[in-house]
């Protein structure tokens, strides 16, 4: 019983890790392709306003959900094109106010449920103490 309890275990991870690879590959090497399987998308981090959470160079993989609520961190397409990632600080009628951990005030513009991309729920570091680390946020 805990032999097939243990190998259940294993396959599981083993196909999660798969589809975190198969994600990041689709999304680096296929630009052509957009395809968010179960609404997971892969991005590279840009800017160390998230810092120490997470830095540039660092991959963030993330996921749309349903709600979004404070305390999460989310990633966003501003009013310029370009997607942000920042922590939900104030939620309000409309949306939310966001802010870099790494930033000393709050995003200026309120951001709409419809521009937000997904929440992060999964963090892989690089070029840390020289070696990669991991890090899986809770979805609660």
């Amino acid at each position: 019983m805990y032999h097939k309890i243990k190998l259940k275990q294993n396959l599981i991870l083993i196909l999660s890790i798969l589809l975190v690879l198969t994600i990041i590959y689709i999304q680096f090497f296929s630009k052509e392709m957009s395809i968010k399987p179960f609404g997971i998308e892969a991005l590279v981090v840009k800017t160390d306003s998230m810092s120490p959470i997470f830095k540039r160079q660092d991959i963030i993989i993330i996921q749309e959900q349903k709600e979004y609520k404070v305390g999460d961190i989310i990633t966003y397409e501003a009013s310029n094109g370009e997607l942000v990632t920042h922590r939900i600080i104030e939620k309000t009628e409309n949306g939310f106010y966001t802010k870099g951990d790494n930033n000393n005030t709050k995003d200026e513009k309120e951001i709409y449920k419809q521009d937000v991309i997904g929440k992060v729920v999964y963090i892989l570091h690089f070029n840390r103490d020289k070696q990669e680390k991991t890090e899986s946020l809770s979805q609660e």
